[in-house]
């Protein structure tokens, strides 16, 4: 393989802004914004919104998306809403962009098909060279300087090597796999169980039920993976129980903060807006709902989309009857 070109972060949120931050360690980076507006408001402040108090470092340029050509082996690391991919595909494709490597650092299942963010990629962009990138990394924390591991998933052994090169340093380090889907899946699977901590956390419950709920959770996990043909062993990988019990237990947690909102009596809207940034764990609560009608027996997301999108009366009895329902 020829050497890796530019690095590309699309997503000036916390978790792009962050992994920007973190490869310029090494790196020359480009932080794509939505638009130029954006761009120049952080370029003026050298700071977002959404990491207040942590200033960019100058090997940074923040500029809005497609202001240059990418080049075949440039990294275009992903890092907006899942439910955004599939239009950025088209974006690409609109400007004759199809070959290249991408990152993504996004974390969701389109919930209409079920698809993964490999899946909707690689139906429109069959060339590209395709990595994922999990993990118990909560963006606050890494942007603090404060060390992690994560997971690189890719089916090229080479294109994992070459990545770790040009992507690793002291503050975030590299596990590898070869089960993207599996990564990707698990991923998007632990929101749901931070939000039941969160749920579980609002409604007066301490760490004994927490443990419970974190157990349970892997459990339906694995449930959940099989079902789909999934390698389920990943659950038990730093991309599934590591990220999971780290997205529990953060109170930076955006999952977690929204269950526990709920859990003190806010409506789902209103605790959305309360987080004030995109919550993962609830557009996947909207996929579990299409597996409904299968008979799975995963009794306790199940009930957190409950709560989440019915008008259940007494969300605290109905939280401790499915608990106590479950046995391992």
């Amino acid at each position: 393989m020829e050497e890796l070109g530019n690095i590309i972060v699309i997503g000036s949120g916390n978790w792009g802004t962050t992994l920007a931050m973190i490869f310029s360690k090494r790196n020359k980076v480009y932080l794509w914004t939505i638009n130029e507006q954006e761009a120049n408001e952080i370029n003026k402040t050298r700071e977002v919104k959404f990491l207040p108090g942590i200033k960019l470092p100058e090997n940074i340029v923040i500029e809005k998306k497609f202001s240059r050509q990418i080049e075949k082996n440039d990294i275009i690391i992903t890092a907006i809403p899942s439910r955004f991919i599939d239009d950025l595909t088209d974006e690409f494709i609109a400007h004759n962009t199809e070959e290249f490597i991408i990152v993504n650092a996004s974390k969701g299942v389109e919930h209409t098909t079920l698809k993964t963010v490999w899946e909707t990629v690689m139906a429109k962009l069959p060339k590209v060279q395709f990595a994922n990138l999990a993990g118990p990394t909560i963006a606050r924390e890494l942007a603090e300087g404060i060390p992690a591991k994560a997971i690189l998933a890719a089916r090229d052994v080479a294109l994992l090597f070459q990545l770790q090169q040009k992507l690793e340093n002291d503050l975030l380090k590299f596990e590898f796999s070869r089960d993207i889907k599996g990564v990707e899946l698990a991923s998007a699977l632990k929101g749901l169980i931070a939000i039941a901590v969160g749920m579980a956390d609002g409604l007066g419950f301490k760490t004994n039920i927490f443990g419970i709920i974190m157990t349970y959770g892997v459990d339906e996990f694995v449930t959940i993976m099989k079902f789909l043909g999934v390698y389920h062993k990943t659950a038990y990988s730093i991309a599934g129980i590591g990220d999971l019990i780290t997205t529990c237990i953060s109170e930076n947690s955006r999952n977690r903060k929204f269950g526990k909102l709920l859990g003190q009596g806010y409506s789902t809207e209103n605790a959305l807006k309360e987080v004030g940034m995109v919550v993962e764990g609830v557009s996947m609560a909207k996929t579990i709902n299409k597996l409904a009608k299968f008979n799975l027996s995963i009794p306790l997301i199940s009930c957190v989309t409950r709560i989440i999108f019915e008008d259940v009366k007494d969300a605290k009895k109905e939280f401790l009857n499915t608990l106590n329902s479950i046995s391992g």
